[in-house]
């Protein structure tokens, strides 16, 4: 299968040549090449500099293995425009057309491309020439090579769920709010990277198997446990382990009937419960050598071990089938003029569906594939549209690993559609970077047992202003990179908000010339029934005074001084809101500031300050903040421990957005920024990668990334950098309720954004703010978020022939104002999705 996937790609790489004949014993260099590499590179390469330890006026005399590496390394240096130098003397177009199609020629014809052999694989979809993707000049018909593409951890949790046969609220807790089995371990972990991360490529190793071996066992001892109970193998409140006390609603018919059985039970008995098996397990039926071979295994361990025993077996035997964790997409039926097969009616209704969310398809699909309607385009679409508008059989939550004591993840009817986004933006690796709390003035709390802290609000934020524009379906990728409405603390809908403020504002108004501070027991007593009318007090009879203290208190620091109070009082239960000053918003006052709702006693002599004027209707406009690339958690993800990462940022613009293409840094290459307490960070990187071996790279991201330096590696807009050194130390702090104050430099946020290929668009920009706004309005940036869909819903990378399904998604996009339904109607009815090639 990679063998036949990689062959595709390089043949497809650039649709002009093709690997072909055997190799030969040596590298054909023709007179054009030669006078080329003569021209503009034997002045640097030759026996005279052998810059980098590299000649070319050599070639011919070097054996075959050695030509291949010096062609593979000219290859890589000229595809990422690393080489000639900016200084030197440039090849004329023709002359570098013919230098670039000479060197991957002979390396193909070698079998020998590195390029090529890269190109399948994360991170590498950009290889592929975006001007070709778009051009329209492609005119080979588009396919995905035929394929077995492991499940991802959401579909086998859902596969896992459809065995048990579970519904209504029992599913709902384990599909829609994520909640994992006890005894099943998930076998899959997608890497951690921010871009799409579920490729066809993955295979099962042994890790994998063991895990299954184990989950199994668990599987197949629950799916039979109340038949033991009933054939009094088992006690009614007996469990193998005391913590691990759940159970599926019923044993199947099938399986009951063997373990029932006083005697061994009948070849269709058996029969019938393997055909049960295999429907629960691979949703589809056992074919007759499946039922023969699984028909004999069983009847031999039933003999040896007993029913029950050779029941379990052969139930954990199907669970161990490598179709449970995989995805078949080998096409059916004759192969058309161009060499390609459909999809089965059964292989599109399971394609469709996982495209769409986690779960096997619906009835309608089921049956639509069952009935011959899931055959022709028009049948793809009326599906996949019709799924896209169900608001109820995908829904569950973004992210149930969110989940904690402090918060649990947003809820939507399609939460794949969010996790593209997620996996696009890379926002959530936020909860990757380790903070020292104190730089933040101790408002930064990481991760920790239980809670995903600071980081894991901030994300919950982000994924809930993305589905928000997902939901509205309009320009949705110039509004996320552009808005300026943010969710913050947003726990309530708008409607309990502003019922909440009205009731504490009544309570304030009537009762804030009482004498609440020195008597609020007689307060309390006059007013009980007044408060009790207002339900968000929460008071039900007068035993609490100092809750309504509290409660006055707050309302004085808020109301009192002209502003809103936030509608979750600081002393309940679990109250961890304390990152409104990464989006540079006032704090809202802490646990404790007001003292123990059990005590009476006014806590008064408080340093006054300013808390937030809390807006209950939400989103709302936040200053210096457009669009998610501003958005605290993505600054975040995007920066290092201790400080910002403009390489960080400035790649992701150019890989992301602009389609471009960026070398790893080489392994003799110490990437390290310089100590200089004297100098703001921009200067220090700018001071280490402004050396030409450095710059050749860091030309293509540090223009762009330097540009959010107006925001630090919290995510708070500056205009001033302090500089974090011992020799900068203005004043200590105790870590604690005072912080190190040291010395500042001005920030400078002028970048430069080149790569769109609108002349327009690319020059000097003054700030992050004018490089979105730019980035928002390119053809190239919208194409590659395009291309990046195109990777997530098709779980590989593009190839040229798929050129013409990147001009209609993105033609689809444009025509429909912007809707990534529309994008995903194209792509899901698209003959790359819609057909196989095995070769």
């Amino acid at each position: 299968m990679k063998t036949l996937y990689l062959s595709a790609l390089l043949v497809l790489l650039t649709g002009t040549y093709a690997l072909c004949g055997e190799p030969t014993s040596s590298v054909s260099v023709p007179k054009d090449v030669q006078a080329t590499l003569k021209s503009y590179c034997n002045d640097c390469h030759g026996a005279d500099t052998a810059e980098g330890g590299v000649r070319f006026d050599n070639l011919e005399e070097l054996d075959l293995e050695g030509q291949i590496n010096l062609l593979n390394r000219a290859q890589d240096q000229l595809f990422f425009g690393l080489m000639p130098p900016e200084e030197a003397e440039q090849p004329a177009g023709r002359e570098q057309t013919q230098l670039t199609d000479w060197l991957r020629r002979e390396l193909r014809r070698h079998n020998a491309s590195q390029l090529d052999a890269r190109l399948p694989y994360l991170g590498n979809g950009n290889l592929v020439d975006h001007e070709q993707l778009f051009s329209g000049e492609i005119t080979e018909m588009p396919y995905t090579p035929a394929r077995r593409w492991r499940v991802s951890p959401q579909i086998f949790h859902e596969r896992v769920i459809d065995l048990f046969q579970l519904t209504g609220r029992e599913r709902d807790f384990y599909s829609k709010h994520g909640r994992s089995f006890y005894g099943v371990t998930n076998p899959f972990v997608l890497p951690e990277r921010s871009g799409v991360r579920d490729f066809d490529l993955s295979t099962l190793d042994g890790g994998h198997l063991l895990v299954m071996l184990d989950n199994a066992k668990w599987i197949a001892e629950k799916q039979i446990h109340r038949a033991r109970v009933l054939n009094k193998e088992l006690e009614v409140n007996e469990f193998p382990n005391a913590k691990d006390r759940w159970l599926p609603p019923s044993t199947p018919e099938e399986f009951e009937i063997i373990i029932l059985n006083d005697s061994l039970p009948s070849d269709e008995e058996i029969v019938d419960a393997i055909r049960k098996q295999f429907e629960l397990v691979l949703q589809r039926p056992a074919t007759e050598s499946e039922v023969d071979k699984y028909l004999e295994l069983t009847g031999e361990a039933i003999q040896l071990g007993g029913n029950t025993a050779g029941l379990q077996e052969m139930l954990a035997a199907v669970l161990l089938e490598s179709e449970f964790l995989y995805r078949l997409e080998f096409g059916e039926g004759p192969l058309d003029e161009y060499g390609r097969m459909k999809l089965s009616p059964r292989e599109a209704s399971l394609a469709i569906a996982y495209a769409l969310g986690d779960r096997s398809p619906d009835t309608q699909l089921v049956e639509a594939a069952q009935q011959g309607r899931l055959t022709t385009r028009e049948d793809y679409r009326r599906e996949v549209t019709r799924l896209l508008n169900d608001e109820e059989y995908f829904r569950g939550q973004i992210d149930s690993s969110l989940n904690g004591k402090h918060y649990k993840s947003n809820e939507t009817s399609h939460p794949r559609i969010v996790r593209f986004f997620r996996d696009f933006f890379g926002y959530p690796a936020a909860l990757k970077v380790f903070k020292d709390g104190g730089r933040s003035e101790g408002k930064y709390m990481n991760p920790d047992r239980g809670s995903q802290g600071t980081p894991g609000w901030l994300i919950l934020e982000a994924d809930r202003i993305v589905t928000r524009h997902i939901e509205q379906d309009e320009n949705v990728f110039e509004n996320l990179l552009t808005f300026d409405e943010f969710f913050v603390y947003h726990d309530k809908d708008d409607e309990t908000g502003r019922k909440i403020i009205e009731e504490w504002r009544d309570v304030y108004e009537t009762l804030k010339e009482t004498d609440w501070k020195n008597d609020p027991q007689r307060v309390l007593d006059d007013n009980l029934e007044f408060l009790k009318a207002h339900q968000s007090m929460r008071i039900k009879d007068n035993s609490k005074p100092g809750e309504l203290v509290n409660f006055m208190h707050y309302f004085e620091e808020s109301f009192g001084q002209g502003r809103n109070p936030f509608t979750t009082v600081p002393w309940a239960h679990g109250y961890y809101f304390h990152h409104a000053p990464f989006y540079n918003l006032p704090p809202t006052p802490v646990i404790g500031r007001y003292g123990s709702w059990k005590s009476s006693k006014y806590v008064g002599d408080l340093e006054p300050k300013e808390f937030w004027d809390y807006p209950p209707e939400q989103p709302f406009k936040i200053e210096n903040r457009k669009g998610i690339l501003t958005h605290p958690a993505w600054l975040i993800a995007h920066s290092s421990n201790f400080h910002t990462d403009p390489i960080k940022r400035g790649r992701w613009v150019r890989e992301n957005l602009l389609a471009g293409c960026v070398p790893d840094v080489p392994i003799t290459v110490d990437a390290q920024v310089p100590e200089d307490p004297h100098k703001t960070f921009r200067q220090r990187v700018e001071m280490v990668t402004q050396e030409s071996e450095c710059w050749k790279c860091h030309k293509q991201m540090n223009p762009l990334g330097l540009a959010f330096e107006a925001f630090d590696d919290f995510g708070r807009f500056r205009t001033e950098e302090a500089l974090e050194d011992p020799e900068n130390l203005i004043q200590s702090g105790n870590g604690k309720s005072s912080f190190d104050v040291y010395k500042t430099a001005p920030v400078v946020s002028n970048g430069k954004l080149v790569g769109t290929g609108d002349p327009e668009l690319d020059g000097d920009v003054d700030d992050a703010f004018d490089l979105i706004e730019r980035l928002a309005k390119s053809e190239r940036v919208r194409q590659s978020i395009i291309r990046h869909a195109f990777r997530f819903y098709l779980g590989r990378n593009e190839m040229l022939s798929d050129s013409q399904t990147l001009i209609d998604a993105d033609r689809a996009y444009v025509e429909s104002g912007g809707s990534f339904k529309a994008v995903i109607i194209s792509l899901l009815t698209s003959d790359s999705f819609m057909y196989r090639k095995s070769s």
